[in-house]
C-alpha cells in the first residue's frame, strides 16, 4: 500500500508521612482508580464500536519501554492513548525491551495491545552475527553499529536467520504503520540501537509500510553515517533537539524538528491543569513546595550528591516541605540516600561531640586552651533539615498516581521529562547538568523552547563551588505550553490521519 506520508512528503501507596491526613490521599487514589475505569469502559467502547479489526493491519510502536523509566513510559502512555481516540478498533504492538513489565504498566492504556520485543532482541544479538552470511561483500571488520544494521536487516528478511523469532518477524512484517516512538534511545550511548532502526526500515520496505520516527535525540553521535544507513527508507523522522536536526541536516533523512513527544502525553482532556490530568497528581501532600528527581545511572552519584547536598544546605528548606520523586526504581534513591546518610552522620558527631563535652572542657581548662576540631558544615546544614520528614514517592506510587508538580514549587532535577514536565505545569527549578553530553543537549532543548528554568553543572558546585539560588521563576509560559501540545497533536494527526 501507499503510505499518506509518501504521497505528502495500583499499587498501594507508600505510609502517609507525618502531619499528612490519610482520607486525603484515600481520596485522591479512589479519585484516580474511577478516572482509569472510567478510561477502560470508553477503550472497550472504542473497541466494540471502532472498525472491525480484520480490515486493520496493525500499527507497530517501537518503544524503549517496561524497564521502567517515568519518562520514556509517558512517552508510550501519550501515543497509546492517542491511537485508542485517533483510530478506535485498530490493533497496535509495542516492540519494546522489556514487554513483560511494559505490559504490566499499560496494558489499561489500549483495549487492544501486544507486547513483544521482536526487534530488541534482534539489535541485542548482532554481537554473534557473523558477516559472512549477508553475502560475499559485507566487511568483516564492520563497526559494532554497522554489524548491528547489517544483522537486522538481514535478519527481517530472511526468516530462517533467527527461525526462533520468524513469528515475531512476521507480525512486525503486517504492520501497516512502523513507528519509532520518542526518547533518546538511538545515539553512541547504545549503538547496537542503530540495528532496531535498519530493522524497522527493512519491514517498511517489505510491507510497503509507512516507517516513521518521531521525538527523537540522536546525540551524542560522532559519525552520522551509520545513523543515516538506517534510516534509509523513513518517511519522516521528527527530533526533539536543534543538534539532532543538525546532525542529519546534510543527510537524505526527511528531518524536522517538532519537540519531544512528552508534549502528546499532556494533550487532551481538560487541559494540563486538570484534577485528573494522566501525567499529574492532584494531591497537596506529595505536591510539596521543593521536589527533587537526582539520578545515579549515566552519571557520577557521588558528584551528584555532594552537588544536591550543597544545594539543599544552602536553600534551608526542611524536609517537612521536601518530595523526592523516583523515575528508575531503585537508581533513584542512590543519591538521596547518599545525601541523608551524610545528614546522619554529621548529626551523629556532633551527638557523640555532645557526650564528651564535660571532658572536653576540663582539659582545655586546665591546659588553659578551649579545643576544636574539623566539621562537615554542610552534613551539619542538613542534619538540621530534618530530611526523614522529606516524602518519597517511589516509581509504581508515582505512576499511580501521577507526577506531583504544580505552579509555585522549585524543582531540582539532572532528569529531562520530569524538567519538561514540571516546567510545563508551571514550577520554578533548576536542571542540574551531570556533565554528560548525552543530558545537557536534552535540558537545552527546553531552554531553546522556552524552559526559563536555570542549568547549572554539578562539578561546578562542588568545586568552585557556585550554588544556584532558590528558581521562582516559574516554567513554561502558557502560550508556550500551547503551541508545543498543539504542534505534537498536528504531528500526530499527519502520521495517523483518518
Amino acid at each position: 500500500m501507499s503510505s499518506p506520508l509518501r504521497r505528502a512528503a495500583s499499587v498501594d501507596p507508600s505510609p502517609p508521612s507525618p502531619g499528612e491526613r490519610l482520607p486525603d490521599r484515600v481520596a485522591a487514589g479512589l479519585r484516580q482508580r474511577a478516572r482509569r475505569s472510567l478510561d477502560g469502559l470508553r477503550a472497550a467502547a472504542d473497541a466494540r464500536w471502532g472498525r472491525p479489526r480484520d480490515e486493520s493491519r496493525p500499527i507497530y510502536l517501537v518503544a524503549p519501554a517496561g524497564h521502567p523509566n517515568h519518562g520514556d513510559e509517558q512517552l508510550l502512555a501519550g501515543w497509546l492513548r492517542y491511537l485508542r481516540h485517533r483510530l478506535p478498533g485498530t490493533p497496535v504492538v509495542v516492540d519494546c525491551h522489556t514487554p513483560g513489565q511494559a505490559a504490566v504498566l499499560h496494558h489499561a492504556e489500549h483495549p487492544d495491545v501486544l507486547f513483544t520485543d521482536t526487534l530488541w532482541r534482534l539489535a541485542g544479538e548482532y554481537a554473534g552475527f557473523e558477516p559472512s552470511a549477508a553475502g560475499a561483500d559485507s566487511d568483516v571488520t564492520a563497526a559494532p553499529a554497522a554489524a548491528a544494521v547489517a544483522f537486522c536487516r538481514q535478519a527481517v528478511a530472511d526468516l530462517g536467520v533467527r527461525p526462533e523469532l520468524a513469528s515475531g518477524i512476521e507480525l512486525l512484517r503486517s504492520a501497516s504503520i512502523i513507528h519509532l516512538i520518542g526518547g533518546g534511545y538511538v545515539n553512541d550511548q547504545w549503538p547496537h540501537h542503530l540495528g532496531v532502526v535498519a530493522g524497522a526500515a527493512e519491514a517498511g520496505r517489505l510491507a510497503d509500510a509507512t516507517v516513521v520516527a518521531t521525538g527523537q535525540g540522536f546525540t551524542p553521535c560522532a559519525d552520522v553515517g551509520p545513523l543515516a544507513d538506517a534510516m534509509a527508507g523513513f518517511d519522516l523522522v521528527t527530533v526533539r533537539d536543534a543538534a539532532s536536526r543538525h546532525l542529519l541536516a546534510g543527510t537524505d533523512a526527511p528531518v524536522h524538528l517538532v519537540g519531544d513527544d512528552g508534549w502528546l502525553s499532556l494533550a487532551g482532556g481538560g487541559g494540563i491543569e486538570a484534577g485528573d490530568h494522566p501525567v499529574y497528581s492532584d494531591d497537596p501532600h506529595a505536591a510539596r513546595d521543593l521536589v527533587l528527581c537526582a539520578q545515579s545511572d549515566l552519571a557520577e552519584p557521588e558528584v551528584i550528591a555532594e552537588a544536591v547536598a550543597r544545594i539543599l544546605a544552602a536553600w534551608k528548606i526542611p524536609g517537612e516541605r521536601i518530595t523526592v520523586v523516583e523515575s528508575i526504581p531503585g537508581g533513584d534513591r542512590v543519591v538521596w540516600d547518599l545525601v541523608c546518610a551524610r545528614a546522619d552522620a554529621a548529626s551523629a558527631a556532633d551527638a557523640a561531640s555532645a557526650a564528651d563535652a564535660v571532658s572536653a572542657v576540663d582539659a582545655a581548662a586546665d591546659a588553659g586552651t578551649v579545643g576544636g576540631g574539623d566539621d562537615d558544615e554542610v552534613g551539619r546544614a542538613l542534619a538540621g533539615l530534618q530530611l526523614p520528614m522529606a516524602r518519597f514517592v517511589p516509581f509504581q506510587e508515582l505512576w499511580a498516581t501521577g507526577l506531583p508538580a504544580r505552579s509555585g514549587q522549585a524543582w531540582l532535577t539532572t532528569r529531562f521529562h520530569p524538567h519538561l514536565f514540571a516546567a510545563a505545569r508551571g514550577a520554578s527549578g533548576v536542571a542540574l547538568r551531570s556533565g554528560s553530553a548525552y543530558y545537557d543537549v536534552k535540558h537545552a532543548s527546553l531552554a531553546d523552547a522556552g524552559s526559563p528554568w536555570v542549568t547549572v553543572n554539578a562539578h561546578d558546585v562542588v568545586v568552585d563551588p557556585l550554588v544556584p539560588p532558590l528558581p521562582t521563576a516559574g516554567g513554561f509560559d502558557s502560550s508556550a505550553v500551547s503551541a508545543l501540545i498543539a504542534a505534537a497533536e498536528a504531528l500526530a494527526d499527519e502520521v495517523y490521519p483518518l
